[in-house]
């Protein structure tokens, strides 16, 4: 990442713009604040997700859930955890930002928050409609609706985050 991206403002320079007090006049001021807004907008632009990670994590899921149907999650859930872990990894690289997108931002955090409360009500309906009751592929059914809510849901996160960020939230 660009350093001058972590610069804010020179507010706190001696240069020759502030007064005779040692603080900066209006004008640096706004310059400075200026600087900043710029700065908030750099960065906002860079948290975005490429395509293939929201994409990778919902067929994940949806691969993970069928596996489960099948009865070969014992199997399936170390491939899971390194392919979750992989396309962090690789999103951190591609990037080169890491931060918690899904959290860092009130909004962000909310709907992240009704996304988990979704997922688990669709996996827990899938499983208890499948072992409970007999009914087969319920847990793919709802591993593949969970798929498509992780990837519309992360690009709704990655929209709210940059809006946030350039809002200075």
């Amino acid at each position: 990442m660009d350093s001058s991206l972590l610069i804010l403002s020179d507010m706190e320079s001696n240069s020759p713009s502030s007064t005779s007090s040692g603080l900066p006049d209006a004008e640096a001021a706004r310059r400075a604040l200026g600087e900043a807004a710029a700065s908030r907008a750099r960065v906002a632009d860079s948290v975005s997700s490429p395509w293939w990670f929201h994409s990778g994590l919902g067929l994940a899921f949806t691969l993970v859930c069928a596996s489960i149907s099948l009865r070969w999650a014992d199997w399936a859930m170390g491939p899971f955890v390194l392919a979750v872990l992989g396309l962090g990894w690789a999103l951190k690289r591609s990037s080169g930002v890491s931060f918690d997108r899904y959290t860092s931002t009130p909004d962000a955090a909310r709907i992240f928050g009704a996304y988990l409360l979704a997922c688990l009500a669709l996996v827990a309906s899938g499983m208890t409609l499948e072992w409970g009751f007999g009914v087969r592929w319920a847990v793919a059914c709802a591993g593949l609706v969970t798929g498509v809510l992780t990837v519309v849901t992360g690009y709704r996160i990655d929209a709210t985050t940059r809006r946030e960020l350039r809002a200075g939230r």
